[in-house]
């Protein structure tokens, strides 16, 4: 039974709402351990109803965005009436709402009167989960097997006492228990924050009016939503992209498309033209594909529509099972990221084609990324690096692209050298824009990022890609701008100091002195140079 507030307590409600979760963020990023979350930001936090529908976020990552409803569905479907308050569940299965492996989803249900009135859930990459490669993600992987541990919605805490046997599982699977026990640590804090400031939110108003104010954000924002599409041009809108292979050398490149179309205010997402499913990690579960969707349509909408159900019910998305989008169980999908930033271009193309009054070039979506496994001689400890390069931003008809920016759906902060060099084996001996790597137009695409990482330790070890390598597949320029120019990635031996290109994705050996070289693609220029 729910209770509808009146207008202005329901202003006050989603207010709340919102404010939770980004406090919930702010408890998650300040507690815990790597890197990856307190530096990068990698993660994200979720209000959710009582049947698992998204409410209100953080907006850390978009790329988490609108999919973690997917899997806290999941979580109630499997445990139904069983939970029990001060449980917490864990999550990161790509097959039941998940993405992939690393990123570890906790729930926490609030429990009023012995029934579950709401849900507060986070997201986090976690920097390994075990598996084939060190930090367990990596484009060559060849069965979601080898992408490190599973947990299909399972039992983390129980009536507030930690399920011991899962612990003592994870910590005896990963290459750095630290990292990942703390950080799971902190996820489980941010949850606690949440479901305590809900509960603080019902003894004030109510549950019953609490429960009003979520359906009536839901609401609000499915009216908002289907208003603006019927208002769009009626016409069906296509384009497609493509990744420079499937993520080993000498392989045929990957084709995206997509087809927009608005049908009674709802807005189809047609993605049955792209590629079947790949052998390698390249492939995208299901609610990362809709993650893709949420933000590139959010991004035509305007601020006035949030992201929560309401949203997710009026765009609806169409991937056929067992294609690139939909691969079926179990593929491999660790770098699903690629296929995700690329998916997010092509959308956002074929919506400037729609809605041309706010075009834009294409961004880069070369997303450079590494993980390296090497032994501190200053503590004899095993550390992984992870860092996360940007590229140049795509301009606009007023402006020029962004320089040294990780766009559309993925949005990392890049890592801070000074952290880079106190924690890590390694000196980073640039970290600077490149000149010239915008496309040419009336207005320039935005730089990308280059960074040369020098290994102080004995060796190291692990993966790296470079998506957008492909000249073809530069970040396009419109109304007569030029493409940006491609990624890159190179290794410099630190004995002849000669300087190699490698692949663009692949498991890397190198020893001491040697240096890894990394370039994010430049954005696209806006009217002709």
């Amino acid at each position: 039974m729910s209770t509808r507030p009146d207008p202005v307590l329901q202003e006050i409600l989603a207010s709340a709402f919102r404010h939770i979760a980004e406090e919930m963020a702010v408890v998650e990023y300040r507690s815990s351990y790597s890197p990856i979350i307190r530096e990068m930001l990698d993660f994200n936090c979720g209000v959710f109803a009582a049947d698992g529908r998204a409410i209100a976020n953080s907006e850390q990552i978009p790329a988490q965005l609108g999919l973690m409803q997917f899997a806290l569905e999941a979580v109630i479907a499997k445990w139904g009436d069983r939970v029990a308050d001060g449980d917490a569940f864990l999550t990161n299965h790509p097959y039941m709402g998940g993405t992939h492996t690393p990123d570890l989803q906790v729930f926490t249900p609030l429990m009023v009167d012995g029934r579950v009135h709401a849900w507060a859930g986070s997201i986090a990459h976690h920097i390994d989960i075990g598996g084939r490669f060190p930090g367990t993600e990596s484009a060559q992987t060849t069965e979601l097997y080898q992408e490190g541990l599973i947990f299909p919605a399972i039992r983390l805490v129980s009536s507030g006492v930690r399920e011991a046997a899962v612990y003592e599982l994870i910590a005896a699977n990963v290459r750095v228990p630290d990292a990942t026990m703390g950080d799971l640590d902190a996820q489980l804090a941010s949850c606690r924050r949440g479901t305590q400031r809900l509960g603080e939110l019902i003894e004030r108003h109510g549950a019953d009016v609490v429960g009003g104010g979520m359906e009536a954000v839901v609401d609000q924002t499915a009216r908002r939503a289907e208003a603006l599409f019927r208002s769009w041009p009626d016409r069906a809108v296509e384009a497609e992209g493509f990744l420079d292979d499937i993520g080993f050398e000498g392989t045929d490149p990957v084709r995206i498309h997509a087809r927009l179309s608005v049908d009674d205010g709802t807005l189809v997402v047609d993605l049955s033209g792209s590629s079947p499913q790949v052998a390698s990690g390249m492939n995208v579960p299901l609610a990362s594909a809709h993650a893709a969707a949420y933000f590139a349509v959010r991004c035509f909408l305007g601020g006035d529509v949030p992201h929560n159900a309401g949203l997710a019910g009026r765009v609806r998305l169409v991937a056929p099972e067992g294609s690139l989008f939909n691969p079926t169980f179990p593929t491999a999908l660790s770098a699903r990221h690629l296929a995700v930033q690329r998916l997010t271009d092509v959308l956002i193309d074929a919506l400037s084609d729609l809605l041309p009054a706010h075009a834009i070039a294409g961004s880069q979506v070369s997303f450079p990324s590494f993980v390296l496994q090497a032994v501190d001689p200053r503590s004899g400890s095993l550390t992984l690096l992870v860092d996360i390069l940007g590229g140049g931003g795509g301009a606009r008809p007023g402006a020029p692209g962004d320089d040294g920016i990780d766009p559309y759906t993925s949005n990392c902060a890049i890592l801070p050298v000074e952290i880079a060099e106190l924690e890590y084996p390694f000196v980073v001996e640039r970290s600077e824009l490149i000149e010239g790597s915008g496309g040419a137009g009336r207005q320039r695409g935005g730089l990308g990022i280059r960074r040369a990482y020098r290994l102080l330790g004995d060796a190291a070890d692990g993966m790296y890609y470079v998506e957008q390598t492909d000249p073809r597949f530069g970040a396009r320029g419109r109304d007569g701008g030029e493409p940006g120019r491609p990624g890159r990635v190179a290794l410099r031996d630190g004995q002849t100091g000669e300087e190699r290109p490698l692949p663009g994705k692949g498991y890397l050996r190198i020893r001491r002195g040697d240096t890894l070289i990394l370039e994010g693609a430049g954005g696209g220029g806006f009217g002709a140079p």
